[in-house]
């Protein structure tokens, strides 16, 4: 695929096809974060992109929404990163999004009452390729914030 012409990749392989073969996963350890005792509370999501196919692409950007009962962040990761065909790439730079006050009175609520906070993530990811381009959903990842 490397090699051919994009006008003739694109009347071999269907874009489709490619979209099936990506996608997008919250990172293994600690996929989000909530720090409180910052200038600026925030909370920190970080993802990483499985390519299983055999077109290299380019990660564009990744919108993200952090919910913990309600909604809490919402932000866009618009740092270009290259993604080879047949990889994992676990190196996206991670998200971070200045909490709004109700979002930092309901993470320190649950802190308070020492419960877990429990988080639901979600995510679009936009990709470009010599076939053209794509999104691909993570859609309600629901977890336990660590710690």
């Amino acid at each position: 695929m490397d090699w051919l012409p994009g006008w003739l990749a694109r009347r071999l392989v269907r874009l489709d096809s490619v979209a099936r073969q990506v996608k997008l996963v919250p990172r293994p350890k600690s996929p989000v974060n909530f720090s409180l005792n910052e200038p600026t509370p925030t909370v920190f999501a970080s993802f990483q992109v499985e390519n299983h196919s055999g077109v290299d692409l380019v990660l564009d950007r990744v919108i993200t929404e952090v919910w913990a009962g309600q909604p809490v962040a919402y932000g866009v990761m618009a740092y270009r990163t290259r993604i080879p065909k047949h990889t994992t790439a676990g190196q996206i730079p991670s998200l971070r999004i200045a909490l709004t006050e109700p979002a930092i009175e309901k993470v320190k609520s649950h802190r308070e009452q020492q419960q877990p906070i429990t988080y639901n993530l979600y995510g679009t990811a936009f990709f470009d390729c010599k076939l053209g381009s794509f999104e691909v959903q993570l859609v309600g990842h629901e977890a336990e914030v660590a710690g």
